[in-house]
């Protein structure tokens, strides 16, 4: 017979530890007249949770289909069961097998499956168990509705700029013999740092700052997650994001209480930052270490590629990066390139283009064309742009509910990306970009000093409505890179236009 534990407390809120309940069933297997066979546990998983998963209990399963035990041993019937349908599924599974005796037993009591009666009698159990979860779950639900609206946060474990036990070292491993967490709280003077950088940071995104620059600076200032880990850009994005920030304690996407107090991001910022996000066009954005990334297209998906770490160093003793089209983000697995022989292609296409006459006196000749145009779409945008702060500073002032924005918002949002996306497909993307041809030595050294912003500005000029491609390497065997994997697709107009007419 088998030994299954999980970790919960009882009846008395006492922690009944997973060793415990291992030693009260072995002394039940032994009394029934048992051999244990394995001891599985499930560290504190639910068992009324549907999508909660079980290794420990689906290894009882297993064992139950490999005809590996004869039965299983619990400390209590709601270890295993809180749902019946989970219990019938044990039925079905002893039956279709052709089990002559299958027992379940707990400290309480021992059912014999094959017995009809004893089947009843344990589906009268489990149903009762599924009543009490479904008793506490409501009894929580509206305990917890009642503290939001208070302005008391349901806290699970520390978050970030606020105090608590220190979470870099898990529960189950702080736990004493007698079940008590002897994790310390963190210091005061922790906290406030956080909060200040939760502060600096929001002012910092408002301002146009990347969030990887922002988890670059928590990282070099020794600043890590609640549970210990560097921060990536995403995982800044989040926290910034936490309407807790502001004092708002929100539940289904609506506020329904404010904490006491002064609040750690004022909340006329929190909203300005939430509608910039909120603004924003879906897709990852440019991580400021990748040129390439988003420009450079897969021919075979037509996605944009993006730039990730790669195995090994570099030999200046930094890790190797390449770009490619991701599988995981709908990408075909295809195509990937080293980053530092990719970025030199680039650089050398930027600078031949850029000091190219003909190419910037077709530019020059292009914009003439729709000069009229994209002054029109310029003041239009403009006026978009006054409009959604005229409205985001309504919300931060408290003078118009969410609903009210998001009503006001959308439509001006839609307008402002229909006119940005003609104003891009007039000019190739860039409309500030030069008309003038520079020299090869100096577009190659604006290039080489260049930061990573003014360097993807440099290669949107040089392409302007062109696409650029990194076509798969050639299966030759030989692990070297072709610079003509990299190229250029002249653009194309959708409809007629006059032989020989040049379109940048």
């Amino acid at each position: 017979m088998d030994s299954y534990a999980r970790l919960s407390r009882n009846q008395a809120g006492k922690l009944e530890k997973c060793e415990t309940q291992h030693v009260d069933n072995r002394d039940v297997i032994a009394r029934l007249g048992g051999v244990l066979g394995e001891e599985i546990s499930d560290p504190k998983l639910s068992a009324w949770n549907p999508k909660v998963h079980r290794p420990g209990w689906e290894r009882i399963m297993k064992r139950v289909a490999a005809r590996a035990s004869d039965g299983v041993v619990l400390w209590n019937t709601d270890r295993g069961w809180r749902r019946s349908h989970d219990l019938e599924d044990l039925f079905t599974l002893l039956e279709s097998m052709a089990y002559d005796s299958f027992t379940v037993a707990s400290s309480h009591g021992r059912y014999d499956l094959s017995d009809y009666n004893d089947r009843y009698q344990l589906r009268q159990e489990v149903a009762h168990n599924q009543r009490n979860s479904d008793e506490a779950s409501q009894r929580i639900t509206r305990r917890f509705t009642v503290l939001r609206k208070r302005g008391i946060p349901h806290h699970q474990g520390r978050r970030f700029g606020f105090p608590g036990l220190d979470r870099t070292v898990s529960r189950e491993e702080a736990l004493d013999a007698d079940g008590k967490d002897t994790r310390k709280l963190i210091p005061a003077d922790l906290v406030e740092r956080e909060r200040r950088a939760l502060r600096e940071a929001t002012d910092a995104i408002l301002a146009g700052v990347f969030q990887s620059t922002v988890a670059d600076e928590w990282n070099a200032a020794g600043l890590r997650t609640t549970t210990g880990k560097t921060w990536l850009p995403q995982m800044v994005g989040e926290v910034l994001l936490r309407p807790i920030n502001a004092w708002l304690i929100e539940h289904d996407g609506e506020v329904q209480g404010t904490m006491a107090g002064e609040p750690i991001v004022k909340p006329e910022q929190f909203a300005k930052l939430r509608a910039l996000y909120a603004g924003r066009t879906q897709g990852q954005c440019p991580s400021g270490t990748y040129v390439g990334s988003g420009i450079l297209r897969c021919p075979l998906r037509g996605k944009g590629l993006t730039g990730r770490p790669h195995t090994g160093n570099y030999p200046d003793g930094e890790r190797r990066r390449q770009y490619a089209c991701v599988k995981g983000s709908g990408g075909c697995g295809k195509v990937s390139a080293d980053f530092r022989r990719v970025d030199r292609e680039l650089g050398a296409l930027v600078v031949s283009r850029l000091s190219d006459a003909k190419y910037a006196a077709a530019i020059r000749a292009a914009r003439a064309r729709v000069s009229e145009r994209l002054a029109e779409i310029h003041t239009e945008i403009n006026e978009c742009e006054r409009l959604l702060t005229s409205i985001a500073a309504k919300l931060g002032a408290g003078k118009m509910t969410e609903g009210a924005y998001d009503a006001a918002n959308e439509p001006l949002m839609a307008t402002r990306a229909r006119l940005e996306a003609e104003r891009d497909e007039l000019t190739g993307g860039n409309p500030e970009g030069p008309t003038e041809a520079m020299s090869r030595e100096d577009a190659a050294a604006q290039w080489d000093a260049g930061e990573f912003d003014e360097r993807r500005a440099m290669l949107t000029d040089a392409l302007g409505r062109d696409t650029l491609y990194l076509d798969p390497a050639a299966k030759t065997g030989k692990r070297q890179f072709d610079p003509k994997r990299v190229r250029i697709e002249p653009y194309k107009p959708a409809t007629g236009r006059k032989r020989g007419q040049y379109v940048a």
